[in-house]
């Protein structure tokens, strides 16, 4: 008897464990329906965007002026800063209308040159003739100005951003022969430093 008992308590036992699981699965199977059922997509109805900002830069050579100095002696650099005329001096303006900052190169890119370049100086002012950094501090020659490593043969004279507070600037390049020429070895011979100044704008 007490062995048909415990035979009957298992199946019992068994049956309350099979009621369980199946009710638990059933559980599982409703939320997982009801979820389904509920899932929902929201779409929005505001546009989120963004936009460059207009880039309006601008180099202007002046039309009044060039360099173009004939029959060159070599001069002192004090000489060479008081520069001051027509043919002696180049006026330019970089300007930039835009609200984006914009960073610039002012390059040098000689088209004809005989001269050995470390006798040619360079010096860079605004136009009221107050000197730019590097050029407050020393007159450069040539081939001591960096390299552009875009343009071929050409050089780096000055780098600067124009943002909104400063719009424009307006400079003035003078460039002489060094007073450190000496031609006592070709004295009947001519030489030329010939270039033309570029401006090259970058983010």
């Amino acid at each position: 008897l007490r062995s048909d008992s415990m035979v009957e308590e298992k199946k019992d036992v068994r049956q309350i464990l099979l009621s369980s699981l199946a009710i638990l699965i059933l559980i599982i199977a409703v939320i997982g329906i009801s979820y389904a059922v509920w899932s929902q997509t929201f779409k929005g109805q505001k546009e989120n965007t963004i936009t460059t900002g207009k880039i309006s830069f601008s180099y202007t050579e002046s039309e009044t002026n060039n360099i173009k100095i004939e029959n060159a002696l070599p001069i002192s650099d004090e000489q060479g800063k008081k520069l001051n005329g027509n043919t002696e001096v180049f006026d330019f303006t970089v300007s930039n209308d835009s609200t984006i900052n914009v960073k610039y190169d002012v390059i040098v890119t000689p088209y004809k040159n005989d001269m050995d370049d470390k006798y040619i100086k360079v010096y860079l002012t605004d136009q009221n003739d107050v000197a730019l950094k590097p050029y407050d501090s020393e007159v450069p020659t040539y081939n001591t100005l960096n390299d552009d490593k875009e343009e071929k043969n050409s050089k780096i004279l000055y780098s600067s951003e124009l943002t909104n507070v400063k719009k424009n600037e307006k400079l003035r390049l003078r460039v002489w022969v060094s007073d450190k020429f000496d031609n006592k070895n070709t004295p009947t011979q001519s030489y030329i430093f010939a270039f033309k100044v570029n401006v090259r704008a970058r983010m």
